[in-house]
Parts: structure tokens; C-alpha cells; sequence
């Protein structure tokens, strides 16, 4: 069906999904047709505090980073004992990003240590 629509109704300007809006004008609120476009977070802090072999995971990396002396292991500590459970939407983010760094440096660079 798409490749019957002429361009122009698939790309307008700079305006990637203006036929799919225009389409549902009128069936949506004009609000939900008109709002900026942003991402939405993963929900990794209440998984990891759901799951206790991803929390396993996490609290592991964490240790790796620590022990790379990127970051203080009592911050590590706070993070994964008192933070990530008070607070797990908010320090949640902040675990995947140190958990994917310790991932990454194992793969690509696992002899780094800060000096």
C-alpha cells in the first residue's frame, strides 16, 4: 500500500511521520498529534531490583568498575544497597550506564584501570 502513495505524502519537509498524523487527524486529540517527539526510558532500576539475577549481573559489572577505579566502591555500594531501591526509575539509568561501560571494557579493553 505504501508504495502506491506518492512521495510528497511520506515525507513532508523535514516531517518524517506527516502522513501517519494527518491520517489519524481527528481520531486523535490534536494535543497527542502536535507534541514534540522524546524518548522513553528503560526500565531497567525496577527490573533489577524485581530480578535477582539481573541485580546479580548489575551489582557484578558495578564491582568491575569500581575495582577499575573509575568510580568509588562506596559509591557502588550506596548505589546497589540503599539508592537503586529507594529510588529505582531514577538510579536505575545511572547502573545500566556504569553495567554497559563494564561490559564494553571487557570486550574491547579488559586490562584498562585508571592510574
Amino acid at each position: 500500500l505504501s508504495l502506491k502513495l506518492p512521495t510528497s505524502y511520506k515525507l513532508k519537509g523535514l516531517k518524517l511521520r506527516w502522513f501517519f498524523k494527518e491520517a489519524l487527524r481527528g481520531f486523535l486529540p490534536d494535543e497527542i498529534l502536535t507534541k514534540k517527539k522524546h524518548g522513553f526510558g528503560l526500565p531497567f532500576g525496577p527490573w533489577a531490583v524485581r530480578d535477582a539475577a539481573l541485580n546479580a549481573l548489575a551489582a557484578e559489572s558495578l564491582r568491575g568498575v569500581a575495582a577499575r577505579g573509575l568510580v568509588r566502591q562506596e559509591f557502588i555500594d550506596s548505589l546497589l544497597t540503599r539508592r537503586l531501591k529507594e529510588h529505582a526509575g531514577y538510579y536505575g539509568e545511572m547502573v545500566w550506564i556504569l553495567m554497559m561501560l563494564e561490559q564494553w571494557l571487557r570486550r574491547h579493553a579488559p586490562d584498562y584501570r585508571l592510574a
